[in-house]
C-alpha cells in the first residue's frame, strides 16, 4: 500500500549525486558568505587605518607648520631688530666706525635674509597662497633694502635720497613681516582651533 503523503525515493542512480550536490552548494555557500565576513572585516580594518593615516597626516603637517610659523616669528623679531639698530646707523653721521658697522649689520642682515627667505620657500609648501604670499612681499621688500644697500656701498656714502628709500622700506619690510606672522599665527591657530 502507497501512502498517498509519502515522497517515493529517488532513484538509486541519482541518491547519492543529489546529495553531494546539495552539500557542495552549502559548502560553497558557507565559503561566499565567509568570504564576505572576511572582506567586510578587511574593509572595516583599511577604513579605520585609512582615518587613523589621515590624523596622523594632519597632526604632522600641524606640527609642521606650527615649527615654520613660530620660526617665522622669530626671524620678524629678529628682523625688527636689526632695522632698529641699523636705523640708528642710518640717521647718524657716519665717520669710518660707524660706516665699517653698518656694513657689517648689513652682511648679518643678508645672512638673516636668507634665512627668511627660506622660511618663506617652506611656507609656499604646507601653508595656503594666502599666507606664504604675505611672506613673499617681506622677502622682495628686504631684496629692495640689499639693492638699496649695495647703491649705498658702490657710493661709499648715503646720500639723503638712499637713507630715505632705506628707511621707507624698512618700515614697508616691517609690515609685511608683521603682516606674514600674523597669517601664519592666526592660520595655525584656526587649525588648531584655538
Amino acid at each position: 500500500m502507497i501512502d498517498g503523503n509519502a515522497v517515493p525515493p529517488p532513484p538509486p542512480e541519482t541518491e547519492g549525486k543529489t546529495q553531494r550536490v546539495s552539500i557542495e552548494g552549502t559548502l560553497a555557500s558557507l565559503s561566499a558568505i565567509s568570504a564576505l565576513i572576511v572582506a567586510a572585516a578587511s574593509m572595516f580594518t583599511a577604513v579605520q587605518a585609512l582615518d587613523v593615516s589621515r590624523t596622523a597626516a594632519r597632526q604632522k603637517i600641524f606640527e609642521s607648520q606650527l615649527a615654520v610659523c613660530m620660526q617665522f616669528s622669530e626671524l620678524t623679531a629678529q628682523a625688527a631688530d636689526e632695522g632698529a639698530k641699523t636705523s640708528g646707523l642710518i640717521e647718524g653721521q657716519l665717520d669710518d666706525a660707524a660706516w665699517e658697522e653698518l656694513n657689517t649689520r648689513w652682511e648679518a642682515g643678508a645672512v638673516l635674509s636668507t634665512a627668511i627667505y627660506r622660511q618663506y620657500l617652506q611656507m609656499t609648501m604646507i601653508f595656503p597662497d594666502e599666507v606664504s604670499d604675505l611672506a613673499y612681499v617681506a622677502t622682495e621688500k628686504r631684496t629692495e633694502i640689499a639693492n638699496r644697500q649695495v647703491d649705498a656701498m658702490e657710493a661709499e656714502a648715503l646720500t639723503p635720497e638712499i637713507r630715505a628709500d632705506l628707511e621707507r622700506l624698512s618700515n614697508e619690510e616691517a609690515d609685511a613681516l608683521n603682516a606674514a606672522a600674523a597669517a601664519c599665527r592666526d592660520h595655525v591657530s584656526a587649525t588648531a582651533g584655538i
